[in-house]
């Protein structure tokens, strides 16, 4: 009775593999005003661990071709990984919160740490936000919206911390694994 009860487990949780756009709103530079947005992509992938948490790690990328107050351009990749909690309601809809933590890089800028300029850095970031996917079939789910608040620590000359909005969308695709439990 107890594999049977796995297996329901994990035909209702399976592995789900994520794509989409990204955008970031961000803050300019400290002692100008203004914020940009840089547009990307996002892939994550979310293993089911028991009682509705998973463990998922994400690479998303985005870039800013001006930022504001500034001649330069940005671009920032971050690789985050931590817990998820999902509540499905009904079929169809399901509803995630997550914490994740990781690294930040920036290139393709200007990045000030005491008198030192650097056209790259790489520095701890986190993540903390949620999302809705609306199940279309079995095998896939439109990640109907996702809302983020992203912390990085880059330096910037002043305090070496950044805080970002981050919203997008895209497309889930669902892999059984009752079969790997057997």
């Amino acid at each position: 009775m107890r594999v049977e009860a796995q297996a329901v487990l994990q035909q209702e949780r399976p592995l789900n593999i994520g794509l989409g756009y990204v955008g970031t709103l961000s803050n300019a530079p400290p002692g100008t005003c203004g914020c940009f947005v840089l547009s990307g992509g996002f892939a994550d992938v979310e293993l089911p661990l028991p009682h509705r948490w998973s463990a998922v790690m994400e690479l998303s990328g985005g870039h800013a071709g001006r930022v504001a107050g500034t001649s330069r351009g940005l671009s920032v990749v971050t690789l985050l990984a931590g817990p998820r909690w999902r509540q499905s309601s009904g079929a169809r809809w399901s509803f995630y919160g997550e914490g994740l933590f990781g690294v930040a890089r920036g290139f393709d800028a200007v990045f000030q740490s005491g008198t030192a300029f650097n056209d790259t850095a790489t520095a701890f970031a986190f993540e903390a936000g949620g999302g809705v996917d609306l199940r279309l079939r079995k095998t896939v789910s439109v990640r109907f919206v996702r809302l983020d608040y992203l912390q990085s620590a880059l330096p910037n000359g002043v305090d070496d911390r950044q805080r970002n909005l981050r919203f997008g969308s895209g497309v889930v695709f669902h892999f059984d694994t009752s079969g790997l439990h057997r």
